[in-house]
């Protein structure tokens, strides 16, 4: 795929830098590029965290200044991962990481060049859909935001679960490398029912856990925590069912010499609503998680399910030149099509693709968007019934950042 953003960014010339792809040799100096970038990559287990990429999928870019010596000044990486659709589906995701540019050469293009060649990869995946996490002060300005965090601070001292219910015996206190397995498999089947959610590799656990959290399994859940200071710190929660939740939040609130518990939720996550009194959960932040594009939209339009039926034309209004067009959506039973429109045909919304993508997993409505401007109505009812077709029947989360 063309579009006037790439071409933009490939014909951008900067004397003395090349791109190419990453090589096997190229792992400590990419791995010196990340200690001066990030201080280094967060990572227990550095050998499974270079396994989640191939080096084909790695972009490299080269001051070749001084032929014989040539430096890494800059990097991004795909990963190749799927995320859950509203309804369950599964869609092919290139999610990019790693994205970074030595200080002595940024203000050049070089990022320009990073991302066409990211796109480019992306294209080669196959991918449906192309991913980021921009990081402080980062954007991207052709992906919209899919998913979004909620960042609570629970009173440990005050809060008291709403039922209380005797210990039902299904919990226990288990480490990493004897239930891993076990983790996977609960991880995978809360994936596969929460919309905006990543699966996870064999090498993410390794990486990015490693031996030291807590952890404690429920046979529909699990939770991940470190002990930092007063606080209890949750890293991952997951849980199936309001027994597992409930099971796992009363163990938490059990650290008695703990002020408080801190963890991330989605925003329609019941926890405060499991506690007597909903206020001990403050609610200190919420933030954009995932960021998407949806590249192959006929594709996602068919795997989604939708709440209400719908029948219109949707102009495409993109300014990036990658994804635009009129296009004829039809939702029936559930399921929809989308196709291009026939010559002529009259749009009864403009949207663009970033809108599409918001819209699409549910982190907005099609109403929150059109009463902030960024949905523009042509066809009095349309956004109205459009909003119903892709009301989402829960708030998209993700809880494995990349």
């Amino acid at each position: 795929m063309t579009s006037e953003l790439m071409s933009d960014w490939e014909s951008r010339a900067i004397v003395g830098v090349h791109t190419r792809r990453a090589v096997e040799s190229d792992w400590d100096a990419l791995r010196d590029r990340y200690d001066r970038a990030f201080g280094g990559v967060k990572t227990a287990d550095f050998e499974a965290w270079k396994r989640q990429f191939r080096l084909e999928d790695i972009a490299v870019v080269e001051d070749v200044s001084e032929p014989r010596a040539p430096r890494i000044v800059g990097t991004a990486a795909i990963i190749r991962t799927t995320v859950t659709v509203p309804g369950g589906a599964q869609l092919e995701v290139a999610a990019c990481a790693q994205g970074m540019v030595a200080t002595t050469h940024q203000k050049r293009g070089i990022y320009a060049k990073v991302q066409a060649e990211l796109m480019t990869i992306a294209m080669e995946t196959g991918a449906d859909v192309l991913a980021a996490m921009p990081g402080p002060g980062g954007s991207y300005a052709y992906v919209g935001v899919a998913t979004y965090t909620r960042h609570l601070r629970i009173d440990r001292r005050c809060a008291k679960l709403r039922v209380a219910e005797p210990d039902s015996g299904s919990v226990r206190e288990v480490g990493l490398r004897e239930t891993v397995s076990e983790l996977r498999q609960i991880y995978a089947r809360w994936q596969q029912s929460t919309p905006g959610a990543l699966s996870r590799s064999e090498f993410w656990w390794p990486s990015s856990i490693g031996d030291e959290p807590f952890i404690i399994v429920h046979p529909d859940g699990y939770v991940i925590y470190d002990l930092v200071g007063d606080a209890v710190v949750v890293r991952d929660f997951c849980a199936l069912t309001v027994s597992a939740h409930r099971e796992l939040l009363r163990c938490l609130l059990g650290h008695g010499e703990y002020t408080e518990i801190r963890m991330d939720t989605a925003v329609d996550d019941p926890t405060p609503l499991l506690l007597e009194d909903l206020r001990t959960a403050a609610v200190s932040s919420v933030d954009a998680g995932v960021w998407m594009w949806i590249i192959n939209l006929a594709k996602a339009i068919r795997a989604r399910s939708f709440a209400a039926d719908f029948q219109g034309v949707i102009d495409v209004a993109d300014p990036w030149g990658m994804s635009s067009g009129t296009f004829a959506l039809e939702i029936s039973g559930g399921k929809g099509t989308w196709e291009p429109a026939p010559d002529g045909a009259r749009a009864d919304v403009r949207v663009s693709p970033l809108e599409m993508t918001t819209a699409y997993f549910g982190a907005h409505t099609v109403g929150e968007l059109e009463r902030a401007g960024r949905v523009e109505e042509l066809t009095p009812g349309a956004v109205t019934a459009l909003d119903r077709a892709f009301a989402p029947g829960r708030r998209p989360f993700n809880t494995t950042p990349f």
